[in-house]
């Protein structure tokens, strides 16, 4: 009979990322100087497998869009020095294959008026809080897939555990 003290002790391999074998993530730039916005979306980011740069102003936008392989931006409505209508100018000006998707922030009072002059500027999509997972989800996939075929499609993605704030699992009433 072996006691306690005989055991060997086995090395267990630790669990490989699965989403290693699909390359570096995408990035998405999130863009506003909302820090509400800001927080909200970049905690439900975290789910996802991708980075999150922040950007709070054009110039930095600029920067990020200059220097990283951006597969998506999330813009707020306002930046220290513009609004997401710069935003988007800029990447139809500069790349035009990075998918804008505008972010609403809570109680938006211009909600649908700000959603059609979005649209009319060719915005890839729309957001409106409450971010829910499902519908950022949705989002991310076919933005990152109109971007570049991206592998995200395929990518498992978790479901988290435990509530996340701003993050609501109910849709406002139309």
């Amino acid at each position: 009979m072996m006691t306690p003290a005989s055991y060997r002790r086995i090395a267990v391999p630790s669990q490989p990322d699965p989403t290693e074998s699909y390359g570096p993530k995408p990035t998405v730039l999130l863009a506003t100087n909302d820090i509400e916005i800001r927080e909200n979306i970049a905690q439900l980011l975290q789910i996802f497998p991708l980075k999150t740069v922040w950007a709070k102003g054009m110039e930095e936008v600029r920067s990020v869009v200059s220097r990283e392989s951006v597969a998506v931006c999330l813009c707020g409505f306002w930046l220290v020095d513009g609004t997401y209508r710069d935003v988007v100018r800029h990447l139809k000006l500069q790349r035009v294959e990075i998918p804008a998707v505008i972010v609403c922030a809570p109680a938006c009072p211009h909600e649908y008026s700000e959603y059609l002059a979005a649209l009319k500027i060719k915005a890839f999509d729309f957001i409106c809080h409450p971010y829910l997972k499902t519908d950022m989800e949705r989002i991310l996939r076919s933005a990152i897939e109109a971007h570049n075929g991206s592998e995200l499609a395929t990518l498992p993605l978790p479901v988290p555990s435990i509530p996340i704030p701003g993050v609501s699992g109910l849709r406002r009433a139309s």
